[in-house]
């Protein structure tokens, strides 16, 4: 369990660092895939405040707690993240995780019943290079990822919904991404930001790349049932596009006899 712990316009000790960290990571039972926690502690006249942002399971989960010094501000924090979790397992019967993420699955009649799986990625904000090596790692062809930082020094890295993918096409790399406050325009303008990779290095560790600006994009937008008759009459094992219904990215691939698709978790 990784978890980083930040003062607002404050100091933390190490004996309440410690503290927050043992009974937060007490919470890690409750998870199959637990991706890291973010805690901030604050001050305000003769409160004091402390703030969890959980991220497990592609599930996000967040509390904060008030009380006349830290530590019980952290007693209360863990018994009301507690329940929150429990809530949302008992609700959604996740007793035992998937492997990547929430999963939901849908049938689509429009498509005469083929059923789709619905995959969350990780909403942790990473950097394009990070994306890339994450790529590499699992001997894949395309990713879709929160676009962001790849160290979490504050809630706004986990507050941005700025998605990009990278895929390969034709022989190729390309990135394309879209910032969240185009959400909604930028989709109906073909106002994506295209990017040709050019990997001068392909390093397990430290890969160097260089990220060519396109002029233009001719990147898909559908909605999720034209993606799935495009796969139907198509010989592609993939296809990422935007999602005209939601205003995302998403990716759809085949996996045996079923389509999966990668979705954006907020």
């Amino acid at each position: 369990m990784n978890i980083s712990v930040t003062g607002r316009r404050m100091n933390v000790s190490d004996s309440t660092r410690a503290y927050a960290e043992k009974k937060i990571k007490k919470l890690d039972r409750y998870f199959n895939q637990l991706i890291d926690a973010h805690i901030v502690f604050s001050v305000v006249k003769l409160d004091h405040f402390c703030e969890v942002l959980i991220n497990g399971d592609g599930v996000q989960f967040h509390a904060k707690e008030k009380a006349a010094d830290l530590f019980s501000a952290i007693d209360l924090l863990h018994e009301k993240m507690e329940k929150q979790i429990r809530r949302y397992k008992e609700k959604h019967q996740m007793h035992k995780g998937p492997e990547k993420g929430e999963m939901a699955s849908f049938d689509y009649p429009d498509t005469a019943g083929t059923r789709v799986l619905l995959r969350q990625v990780s909403n942790k904000p990473v950097d394009s290079i990070e994306a890339y090596l994450q790529m590499q790692v699992d001997n894949g062809d395309f990713i879709l990822f929160k676009k962001g930082v790849s160290k979490i020094e504050s809630e706004k890295d986990y507050a941005n919904k700025n998605y990009a993918v990278i895929f390969r096409e034709n022989g190729s790399l390309r990135m394309v991404e879209l910032h969240f406050d185009k959400k909604g325009k930028g989709h109906k303008a073909g106002k994506f930001i295209s990017y040709e990779l050019d990997v001068f290095d392909d390093s397990r560790t430290s890969p160097k790349i260089k990220f060519k600006k396109l002029s233009g994009s001719d990147f898909t937008t559908c909605t999720l049932n034209e993606a799935i008759l495009e796969m139907d009459k198509s010989s592609r094992s993939f296809m990422p596009f935007f999602n005209t219904d939601s205003d995302y990215f998403n990716i759809i691939f085949r996996n045996g006899d079923r389509y999966e698709v990668m979705v954006p978790a907020f």
